[in-house]
């Protein structure tokens, strides 16, 4: 079984955990705003993960070991949009991290797709920039790993979704 869905909308990374100290007290929090005092779009784009991913599977969350695909699809910059050549996919090479952007994903759908994201024993994470007419999103692809028919074969399928969804 493999649950694949598209969330639209701008990937938006998990920010980095900051501490803080008042008197003898410590503690850590994950900020919610960027210093100029705007919401980072963290909560929305994770009730945005969830949305989609509650329209495309309403099962029990999943358990034993779990594959994960995602490509995230960034826009295109404006330096790289021309009017006479083609314009494909590239990679993103910039920030945000690849890392902290799964982590916002595998946060988001713990307790809806797995009960927790220890669960993922494998992930495969691409970052691309869209081609001129795609729309900026996230393609998600989870399944349950089986070794005899090779680990690859979800990641084969995922990208397959991955084209046709930019193609329409």
């Amino acid at each position: 079984m493999i649950i694949t869905f598209t969330v639209p909308g701008v990937p938006v990374a998990q920010p980095r955990v900051k501490a803080t100290r008042r008197g003898n007290h410590a503690g850590v929090y994950t900020p919610t705003k960027k210093a100029n005092g705007r919401s980072n779009g963290i909560a929305e784009w994770k009730a945005m993960v969830r949305k989609c991913a509650a329209d495309e599977y309403q099962g029990a969350p999943l358990d034993g070991p779990i594959c994960v695909g995602a490509c995230f699809v960034f826009p295109r910059q404006k330096s790289c949009v021309w009017k006479t050549r083609e314009m494909p996919r590239y990679f993103h090479v910039v920030k945000p991290d690849a890392d902290n952007l799964f982590k916002a994903l595998a946060d988001a759908l713990n307790g809806m797709l797995w009960r927790d994201d220890s669960q993922v024993c494998m992930a495969d994470i691409t970052k691309v920039h869209a081609t001129f007419d795609e729309q900026p999103c996230c393609v998600v692809s989870v399944g349950i790993p089986d070794i005899a028919l090779g680990w690859s074969n979800l990641f084969i399928k995922r990208h397959e979704s991955a084209k046709g969804a930019s193609d329409e």
